[in-house]
């Protein structure tokens, strides 16, 4: 009768063990989607907090001249994106018997923007007056 009684007692006790380890395998289970999603709900929120000062930059680079009306005449601008946002060839588009017109560079900068380094190269260039005219025959 003893051995019976252990050996019932061990079988429970297996059988305890076992259900346990399962019902803990699917709340591990369950708490593991629940960080998953948690996590890839903030990873995204993040992504899209850091693109949308990006998309507003991008926009207010091509509203600019409709906006800015300080500028005059739109038909002077010209608009490069890349490293800098636009040219102004102030005066070209009414260019008097003089033919002088004033070049301006202009970058585009929303919010906390800065410039980045080559923004900033080409703004030393101009303030150096490292800007030259270059005509090339073919």
């Amino acid at each position: 009768m003893e051995y019976t009684f252990f050996f019932g007692l061990i079988t429970g006790l297996v059988i305890v063990s076992i259900i346990s380890f399962f019902i803990l395998k699917y709340l591990l289970k369950k708490k593991i989607e629940q960080w998953e999603k948690y996590e890839l709900s903030k990873a995204l929120e993040k992504t899209v907090n850091m693109q949308r000062p990006i998309l507003k930059g991008k926009i207010s680079e091509q509203l600019f001249p409709i906006l800015y009306e300080k500028e005059g005449n739109l038909s002077d601008l010209r608009f490069l994106g890349n490293p800098i946002d636009y040219i102004k060839f102030e005066g070209l588009s009414d260019l008097q018997e003089s033919g002088k017109i004033k070049i301006k560079f202009i970058e585009i900068k929303t919010g906390n923007a800065k410039l980045n380094k080559n923004e900033e190269a080409v703004k030393k260039a101009v303030e150096d007056k490292e800007v030259y005219w270059e005509e090339i025959t073919i």
